[in-house]
């Protein structure tokens, strides 16, 4: 079955989690590099949506335009809570990735973190697509070629570039740098090459550097880290593998600091997780160690630059979290 690295994240094909590399944990986690979309169109899980939003969806995102990112990431994703996870849930509706554009019937970790974000972002529900397309394509161009289908090498770096999204990871303390250089050997050796509808020319080469949290620093930091923003799970680098990042969330207001995603793990949908449990739980894999977080906040756009009050992140770190905001119970483990 042909498969493409997704583009946005897992794009959704924002990309999407697919089979583990032999280094990849063996006890069900989420911890499977994050890209591979698979472009085969996708088994519907109930029934197909062809992208158009769900008119509650599109009742809460007009109901609460004015409030806060974190806010509005929360209100708009709600109605996901439960949704099954699928692999390569989207395409360009045209070969090679025929699946539809949109859909919200089901999601994989970018997919959902796609939608979300362009529902939010975007002035009116009406606009999400425009702001679906800018984050999943190069210079907006909605064809399988232009897809931001390298999470590190291109998601990344060109929404930064075109203002989308701020990497704030740095900015929490305690961030080490990673460098990683891929060869075109690297490519041509990994085993998932072949699925992949792209010349050669279009996998990416060279060294890049990618601020990272380390566990620790990233528990510490946990207080800071702002509702609406992207948690980015970073592997450790290994030297035949020219992926590192295996899974992306979005957090959300609560009494304690919490993650919004949709996993592949054990409930296999979208759900809510403690981000304290998340983080500890990252700990466990040894035989892929996670090296920890990136952290990028979304920006907002148009009218609503500078008529929102400032942004709530990277605030003085309280002592400890409240004695009454322990993490909720977990749902069975996953990586992510």
């Amino acid at each position: 079955m042909t498969q493409g690295l997704a583009g946005l994240v897992c794009l959704a094909a924002l990309a999407v989690l697919a089979g583990a590399e032999p280094e990849a944990p063996s006890n069900g986690s989420d911890g499977l590099p994050l890209g591979i979309g698979d472009i085969a169109p996708a088994a519907p899980s109930g029934l197909f949506d062809t992208g158009a939003v769900p008119p509650e969806v599109v009742e809460v995102a007009r109901t609460t335009r004015d409030l806060p990112l974190g806010d509005r990431v929360a209100a708009v994703s709600t109605p996901f809570l439960r949704l099954p996870y699928l692999d390569g849930p989207t395409g360009e509706g045209r070969a090679p990735d025929p699946d539809p554009p949109a859909r919200y019937d089901a999601f994989d970790c970018l997919t959902f973190v796609e939608e979300v974000l362009a529902l939010a972002l975007a002035p009116d529900p009406a606009e999400a697509g425009t702001y679906r397309t800018a984050l999943r394509f190069r210079n907006a161009q909605p064809d399988y070629q232009s897809r931001n289908h390298f999470f590190e090498w291109e998601w990344v770096p060109r929404n930064i570039e075109n203002g989308l999204l701020e990497d704030v990871t740095e900015a929490l303390g305690g961030a080490v740098v990673h460098e990683k250089d891929v060869s075109p050997s690297v490519w041509r050796r990994w085993r998932r090459r072949p699925l992949l509808a792209l010349p050669d020319e279009r996998f990416p080469t060279g060294k890049f550097r990618l601020p990272v949290l380390p566990l620790e620093a990233a528990l510490a930091a946990v207080l800071r880290i702002p509702p609406g923003a992207i948690v980015v799970t970073v592997r450790t680098p290994v030297a035949h593998l020219p992926v590192v990042v295996t899974h992306v969330s979005l957090t959300i207001p609560g009494q304690t600091p919490t993650m919004r995603h949709a996993t592949r793990m054990s409930t296999h949908n979208v759900r809510d997780d403690s981000l304290v449990w998340y983080l500890e739980h990252l700990r466990e894999y040894t035989r892929w160690p996670v090296a920890g977080i990136q952290v990028l906040l979304p920006r907002e756009q148009g009218p609503r630059v500078g008529a929102l009050a400032p942004r709530p992140d990277l605030a003085p770190v309280p002592d400890a979290l409240p004695e009454s905001g322990a993490p909720p119970e977990p749902g069975p483990a996953f990586s992510g």
